[in-house]
């Protein structure tokens, strides 16, 4: 997994709220057995014009980006920190709506108000996979989507998360502030920890690889069998 340390990124506005997972990956697709290719799936029953959506074995084969939907505005090509809207990823569990939004190209998602953002579970497999969520106080989200929605592929911010802050970059026509306005956010320490260090749940328990060996060679066979000679 790689490690989350500080991302400078432009913005991509989609304030829609309680966006649910059929929304973010179509459940068709999920019978997909690979985890790659699931970046053309993102949204994929919106961001194409009728009947253009993929097949689920043919994700690069799609129809043309329909017109008005706030992702397809060339400007916001190779963003790559996604605002949203109240309760992100509610609706059923499903890791796949996490791989579509990492492998679209999104770092990380900025949704309005605590505990309120996203839905537990999404937030959960995202923290678990490397994406990063954060959810801001809602005056300060409404101004980092407001910058989005005001330029378009020029708002930036950057995402610290020693820190655990979100400073928004403006072009000097838009920033009404003498100072570029910087958002504190928190998240669990626990998952903080391991974003910092680019481990999954996985990832950390073999940090303890050797302690486990030990602790099951001590263990008696009716527990783990062992293999026999013969």
């Amino acid at each position: 997994m790689q490690p989350f340390t500080t991302h400078r990124g432009r913005l991509a506005v989609l304030d829609w709220s309680d966006v649910n997972t059929d929304l973010i990956i179509p459940a068709r697709y999920l019978k997909r057995v690979e985890r790659i290719g699931f970046g053309p799936l993102l949204f994929a029953d919106k961001r194409y014009e009728p009947g253009g959506a993929p097949l689920p074995d043919q994700p690069e084969r799609h129809g043309a980006p329909l017109a008005g939907f706030p992702l397809n505005d060339p400007a916001v090509a190779g963003a790559t920190v996604l605002v949203v809207g109240h309760n992100f990823g509610c609706g059923s569990s499903r890791e796949h709506a996490v791989w579509a939004v990492m492998q679209a190209g999104y770092r990380a998602l900025i949704a309005p108000g605590k505990g309120e953002g996203f839905a537990d579970i999404f937030e959960n497999n995202a923290l678990n996979n490397g994406l990063l969520v954060i959810e801001l106080d809602k005056r300060h989200w409404q101004t980092v989507a407001q910058a989005g929605r005001a330029e378009p592929g020029r708002a930036e911010v950057t995402i610290d998360l020693n820190e655990q802050t979100v400073t928004l970059h403006q072009s000097a026509s838009a920033l009404a502030m003498d100072a570029e306005p910087c958002f504190p956010f928190e998240i669990p320490e626990s998952h903080r920890q391991r974003l910092l260090k680019g481990l999954d749940t996985i990832a950390e328990t073999l940090l303890f690889d050797s302690a486990i060996q030990r602790h099951e060679a001590q263990l008696p066979d009716w527990i783990i069998p062992r293999p026999t000679g013969g």
